[in-house]
């Protein structure tokens, strides 16, 4: 009887406390602070009108996140690649798995997986869940990094959600790619406030724009409001 009295008093404490968000702010679980924040900063216009962060940067997170386990070998196994291969006359392979040749080699790290099969070398990773299409469901943001082994400091970023985590091959919507050449950034595609369609390459050094590397860890901030159940996360400086 107790313990029944018990699960039904934190739970009307939970409720109540879920008031204490910000008007009509969206919930984000970041798996990777740092790189939510690239993300966060590069796509800036669309993440406020989302409201997913607010002007200063901040988000907000359940105290209590349910956080999807595997989703490196999630990616691998059913993520499509045909994003990276937009004008391919042959069939893709239905996923990053099929791709894969005897001699790859994949490591992971619960939200992340890093192929390397020659010298060609992707990272796919789960940085967010979000609701992003606001629809009541949670959403993924994900990164996937594509180079070359000998060039590590020349590689393309795809920023992708994925708002159908029910089909058995996952298909994403891609919101950014950014070619990095040695510290220079160039915004291939910004399809992040609506379709995918081809743009004028923009180009800044790091550290020009609003859009910078993610900082490091001892800059991250975590503040947890007196009495709530959410928690605000800021990496803005």
């Amino acid at each position: 009887m107790y313990k029944r009295y018990a699960c039904l008093a934190l739970a009307a404490c939970l409720f109540v406390l879920s008031g204490c968000a910000p008007r009509d702010c969206r919930m984000v679980e970041a798996l990777d602070g740092g790189q939510f924040v690239a993300m966060s900063r590069a796509m800036r216009p669309v993440m406020l009108k989302k409201t997913i962060v607010d002007k200063n940067g901040d988000w907000y997170s359940s105290m209590f996140p349910s956080r999807p386990s595997d989703a490196g070998k999630t990616l691998v196994n059913r993520l499509s690649p045909a994003f990276r291969f937009p004008d391919a006359r042959m069939p893709v392979p239905s996923t990053f798995r099929a791709m894969l040749t005897p001699d790859a080699k994949i490591r992971y790290e619960d939200n992340k997986a890093v192929i390397e099969q020659g010298m060609n070398r992707v990272l796919l990773e789960l940085v967010a869940v979000t609701d992003w299409n606001n629809d009541g469901v949670d959403d993924w943001l994900v990164l996937c990094r594509s180079g070359y082994s000998d060039t590590p400091k020349r590689f393309r970023e795809y920023y992708l959600v994925i708002i159908d985590l029910k089909t058995p091959v996952l298909k994403p919507y891609v919101l950014m790619v950014l070619d990095h050449v040695y510290g220079r950034v160039s915004v291939r595609n910004d399809a992040s406030g609506g379709e995918l369609k081809e743009s004028n390459v923009m180009e800044f050094l790091q550290g020009q724009s609003t859009m910078t590397q993610a900082p490091d860890g001892r800059s991250v901030r975590q503040k947890l409001e007196e009495g709530s159940s959410l928690k605000q996360t800021s990496l803005s400086h």
